[in-house]
């Protein structure tokens, strides 16, 4: 298989369609921040997390990897020195989602797999 022959601009350079390079630079909403045993850490938004960090929150150390990803390496050393409960954490979780504007649970159905549309 060939590749598609690439449109060049006057500069000499592709055309590119979609930069996500250039979402690095855009202004992100305020990360999310939250007080433990006295220290305060910052979170990224889930949406702006790595997809590799965040694919496998069910899987042995994946939700460590993801908590990692949020906090970044210096906050998520000084976090793991924390004695935090499940209870703590679930808590820091759903202020991080209400923050963020971010729902959890099955999403709604398409119209086309709904029953009123579903065909018999």
């Amino acid at each position: 298989m060939t590749a598609a022959p690439r449109i060049i601009t006057e500069d000499g350079e592709p055309v590119v369609h979609l930069d996500l390079d250039a979402m690095e630079d855009e202004a992100t909403e305020a990360t999310f921040t939250f007080r433990v045993g006295g220290e305060v850490f910052t979170a990224i938004s889930p949406d702006e997390a790595d997809w590799q960090a965040t694919a496998d929150t069910d899987s042995p150390g994946g939700l460590r990897a993801f908590i990692r990803e949020l906090l970044g390496d210096e906050d998520y050393e000084r976090f793991c020195e924390q004695t935090v409960s499940n209870r703590k954490l679930n808590a820091i979780v759903e202020g991080a989602q209400k923050h963020y504007g971010i729902r959890t649970g099955e999403s709604q159905a398409s119209p086309r797999s709904s029953k009123k549309r579903r065909r018999r």
